[in-house]
């Protein structure tokens, strides 16, 4: 095991007798990085404080005399301080280094609930894909999110589009429109943009994800009424981060993405740039894509402000530019003639800003200020028609955290807008809406005990077209012992009508109608309930396992009925479970996941199923890892057979994959090979239906593009 490493900057100040104050900033020995929410406490005492966001902390009212300062965090080697008080010159802090245990289990701390809470902590499940996993997928697919997310249980990826491979994320068997994803809190994507989010998000920059499953509108409102997807940004440290990543896949993909962070003082700057192109594919030779042709270019530069120890102003701006044009290879190849016409052209451009202000306060107190402006320009051209047009949202939020007694409560107020504005010239249909919604929050979590933790939430939201909307949320922990605790939780949801979904993408956005005005609000009620395990078996491995149940219900589900989007007078109703294992044992790491969904439209009498929902999927990962050598890893899913809409039950199918890194000095070399069986739907049946001028389409449940291998190169200086 490693030594602590203790480095003490020692400047006293003179206080009143009897009531000293220790203030120290704690880090990682080998990183610098802060450790957000270590325990300090005076030994053999009550009085302590938990370190903030920057690794800060302070207690206050300490005794003269010797006393014992007592540092620890999970997965840490706990360290002891003796001290002298009153001492001189004591207003600067104390930077305190903690070295990590041989067999460190990951301590975790999650911004999603607002609290900066660890993850042991909270009595709600936030499932969180760390930074070992994120860098490893970003290794195999730089270009955008989707196979990150696939780390997760119950997630599945849909391809909504044959020839433009746009993807929608289910969760727990709900079409991806009930997901909410975020960035740092902020709304990402939403209404107009929903169909294109999942890829034009690189991930390069990423430190985490942090995933709630099952309704959480009373944390954000609506489109959470399956959960919340939080992707969580690097902040600038002192030490400078540049790195670039080059991949070339077998199918003719190239990547060239770039990440720089540093901090100076006061300042901090971060800037990610994503260039990615994909040539046009034919993998079966039918005449039509699997892979379309795509240009996507993304730049993010982002401002930091360090005004002291306690105030910090964050403004980033994200500029896409992503163009994609799927169909007919002969048109994608400009040899188009009367019979070889059809193809689908995907145009879009986004710019967002980003604006974050954060002032801590003594005793645990804190204000964030955030807005966000997004405009967001899309065109889709097909053989016979065009759609244009442009969404403006808007994102303003204040919240203050405060502690009373045992009670950590958050406060709140956010404000959101969403105009759509279609171009006349190109459609004669009336779709423009302009959303507003007000929304106050309050949140309690209250521990009155180390066994037992509780949260209460409240939202209440108005918003200018459907109302008023009341969303109460309760979530309870009881722990047993250090090995094993339980959680349970439920609360309300809803979701305002917009004809953009991934029906609508799959039908194709010209063809459809303006929503009615008499058209309602979805709202859905879900619960939740969880059993984890935990050990740590000595220094160099542990176990973990969770085992979670959940059920959701959505009423006046709003369901594409030919071209038009009407209520349905019954619930969709989603219920199941996962397993999820995870054992370390020295160099190994095996990770497995299984998820049973039994989703049912209670409306559709001839087949309740909801379409493209496999009720059974599996996940398996073995890795094998030297640090700072090399790694290998191992990636198998199965996912079961499921129905589709107006067609016959789908195959079940499987993949595997490999991936192998090599670490050096400054770069790695990574080689992978993915769906090494080269599973596709193609070679199940055909999915192109004649005439070749005019075709359509079957839905997609299984991969189009079959095996693939890449290359690629990550240069860390």
């Amino acid at each position: 095991m490693r030594k602590i490493i203790l480095g003490i900057c020692i400047c006293l100040s003179q206080i009143a007798p009897a009531q000293n104050t220790f203030k120290a900033i704690i880090k990682d020995s080998l990183t610098k990085e802060p450790l957000v929410g270590a325990s300090v406490v005076l030994k053999g005492t009550s009085s302590g404080n938990t370190s903030d966001i920057n690794g800060k902390v302070e207690i206050a009212n300490i005794p003269d005399g010797k006393q014992t300062i007592v540092f620890s965090y999970v997965g840490y080697k706990e360290f002891e301080l003796p001290l002298i008080f009153p001492i001189i010159d004591s207003l600067q802090l104390k930077a305190i280094l903690l070295a990590p245990t041989t067999g460190e289990m990951e301590e975790v701390i999650v911004t999603t609930t607002r609290t900066h809470s660890r993850i042991e902590d909270i009595p709600i499940r936030v499932e969180v894909i760390g930074k070992d996993e994120v860098s490893e997928e970003t290794n195999i697919k730089p270009e955008n999110i989707s196979k990150l997310l696939l780390e997760s249980t119950s997630i599945q990826a849909q391809q909504t589009s044959a020839t433009n491979s746009n993807v929608s994320m289910r969760l727990q068997g709900l079409d991806g429109k009930y997901t909410q994803i975020l960035k740092d809190g902020f709304p990402l994507y939403g209404g107009f943009a929903q169909g294109l989010s999942i890829m034009q998000i690189p991930p390069l920059d990423l430190k985490q994800v942090e995933i709630i499953k099952g309704s959480a509108s009373s944390l954000y409102g609506s489109d959470a009424i399956a959960g919340i997807i939080n992707l969580i940004s690097k902040q600038p440290q002192e030490k400078r981060e540049l790195t670039f990543l080059i991949n070339q896949t077998s199918l003719l993909g190239t990547d060239l993405n770039g990440y720089f962070s540093q901090r100076w003082g006061k300042f901090g700057f971060s800037l990610l740039t994503s260039n990615n192109y994909q040539k046009e594919i034919d993998v079966n030779k039918d005449g039509f894509s699997d892979l379309p042709k795509i240009q996507t270019f993304n730049l993010a530069p982002t401002f930091y402000c360090y005004f002291n120890p306690t105030a910090t102003l964050r403004f980033g701006l994200n500029g896409t530019i992503d163009n994609r044009k799927g169909g007919d290879m002969q048109v994608i190849e400009y040899n188009a003639d009367t019979l070889h016409k059809y193809f689908e052209e995907n145009i879009s451009n986004r710019i967002s800003s980003q604006l974050n202000f954060d002032k801590q306060f003594k005793n645990d107190k804190s204000l964030t200020i955030k807005n966000s402006i997004s405009y967001f320009d899309r065109e889709i051209n097909q053989t016979t028609s065009t759609f244009k047009g442009n969404q403006i949202s808007s994102y303003s939020e204040i919240a203050y955290v405060f502690k009373i007694s045992k009670h950590h409560f958050v406060l709140g107020a956010n404000f959101l807008t969403e105009k759509f504005t279609e171009d006349s010239t190109t459609s004669h249909l009336q779709r423009n809406y302009n959303y507003n919604t007000s929304g106050i929050f309050l949140q309690d979590d209250w521990k009155p005990t180390e066994k037992i933790a509780f949260q209460a939430g409240l939202r209440t939201d108005y918003q200018n077209k459907f109302g008023l909307f009341v969303l109460p949320r309760i979530a309870l922990k009881y722990k047993f012992n250090n090995t094993f605790y339980v959680r349970a939780g439920g609360g309300l949801g809803y979701k305002v009508p917009s004809i953009f979904s991934t029906a609508s993408e799959e039908e194709g956005i010209n063809n459809i109608k303006p929503l009615s005005t008499n058209i309602k609000a979805e709202k859905s009620i879900g619960g939740n309930l969880d059993f984890n395990y935990k050990t740590q078996v000595d220094d160099e491995s542990f176990i973990t396992f969770n085992q979670s149940f959940f059920i959701t219900q959505i009423a006046n589900p709003l369901v594409l009925d030919t071209f038009r989007f009407v209520n349905k007078d019954k619930p969709i109703v989603t219920s199941g479970f996962e397993s999820n294992l995870r054992f370390n044992l020295d160099e190994f790491q095996i990770l497995a996941g299984y998820t049973y969904v039994d989703a049912r439209r209670k409306y559709d009498d001839i087949q309740s199923f909801v379409p493209l929902t496999p009720q059974h999927k599996l996940n398996l990962d073995i890795i094998y890892e030297e640090e700072n050598n090399y790694s290998i890893a191992f990636e198998g899913y199965y996912i079961s057979s499921m129905f589709r809409d107006f067609d016959t039950k789908a195959k079940s199918y499987y993949t595997i994959g490999l991936i192998a890194q090599k670490h050096f000095k400054h770069f790695t070399i990574i080689a992978n090979g993915e769906n090494l069986l080269d599973v596709r739907q193609t070679r199940f049946e055909n999915i192109v239906t004649p005439p070749t001028a005019n075709p359509t389409f079957r839905q997609i449940y299984a991969p189009l593009d079959g095996r693939v291998f890449n290359v690629a190169i990550r240069i860390d200086i």
